[in-house]
């Protein structure tokens, strides 16, 4: 049996709100779950390598036959361990319309779905099934292949715990940079109690694309005699800049109401997005949206030399 090229991710959940944002969570033990035994041994150390491997796969985006609601196509995008789930990430292909749920279930049999159990049952199997050609052939597909979606952004905000109304201010951020498809690690979201915070960070800091330093006067203060937690991670930064002179993977967001503006000696003269109040905000943060998703100002016309 022939099972490296035709892969794909299921995910169905009862819950009726499970497709409806950008990620979502998936219990250990309904990992694999109607999965053949064979698909499954590739996968099942979960380690890396694995996970890196389900990220490739086209996935279909389902929900229980009881919901009734149109199934998606798309891929996940990330995944990350928590004590007791997987979470992850996904965007939608946006050339692939909604599959209606009467039409998916005409479709089981092809699809490698148990019309009786799976469909009623929240779980995250791998089926060996050319999904791309399946729905080439329903109609569903204009094409038989199905692309690769490019990976939005992964972001880490560092920020120091001024006062409550800032964690608000730093969560509302967050949600709009996710609003406007880029990928954001916050310790509000990401941590659960018990959780190793200095493990947190450095992974973080490691395997983001970008790293957001939300500087208040009190997190400069604090990057600058390494205290806490932002002491910790301006240490790491500093490394990681020491190796990697020319990176722009650090980016110094400015939240201040002094003047002049003040940043960590390491950051100093890097060029900074000033997100502070003002009537200049909002394009400072189209700005950056723009510059994470590396889209660059158009250049105007280059014009004739005068005569």
């Amino acid at each position: 049996m022939t099972i490296q090229k035709n892969l794909y991710n299921l995910l169905m959940s009862g819950n009726e709100a499970a497709w409806t944002g950008t990620s979502w969570v998936m219990e250990y033990d309904r990992v694999f779950e109607y999965t053949n035994a064979q698909v499954k041994q590739q996968f099942e150390a979960l380690d890396d390598t694995a996970l890196a491997a389900l990220l490739d796969l086209p996935t279909l985006f389902a929900y229980e036959k009881y919901v009734g609601a149109p199934v998606h196509v798309g891929r996940v995008t990330g995944i990350s361990r928590r004590q007791k789930e997987f979470a992850f990430t996904f965007n939608f292909d946006a050339t692939v319309a909604p599959i209606p749920h009467a039409s998916f279930m005409q479709l089981l049999a092809e699809l490698d779905i148990d019309p009786k159990w799976e469909v009623n049952r929240s779980h995250w199997a791998v089926k060996n099934v050319n999904l791309a050609d399946v729905l080439h052939r329903a109609g569903l597909l204009p094409t038989g292949t199905l692309g690769p979606l490019r990976r939005p952004p992964q972001v880490f905000i560092s920020y120091s715990w001024d006062s409550p109304e800032h964690r608000s201010w730093v969560t509302q951020l967050a949600m709009t940079l996710r609003q406007n498809g880029v990928e954001v690690t916050l310790d509000q979201w990401h941590v659960r109690p018990g959780e190793d915070l200095a493990h947190f960070m450095a992974r973080g800091l490691r395997e983001s694309d970008r790293v957001l330093m939300i500087c208040t006067e009190t997190y400069v203060q604090k990057a600058q005699q390494r205290q806490g937690g932002v002491g910790y991670e301006q240490m790491l930064v500093t490394a990681q800049i020491m190796r990697e002179v020319g990176t722009s993977k650090f980016i110094p967001i400015i939240r201040q109401a002094g003047h002049p503006r003040q940043l960590p000696d390491e950051l100093a003269v890097r060029m900074y997005i000033d997100l502070s109040d003002g009537p200049e905000q909002h394009a400072n943060l189209l700005r950056l949206v723009r510059d994470l998703h590396d889209i660059s100002v158009p250049l105007p016309p280059l014009g004739q030399p005068p005569v």
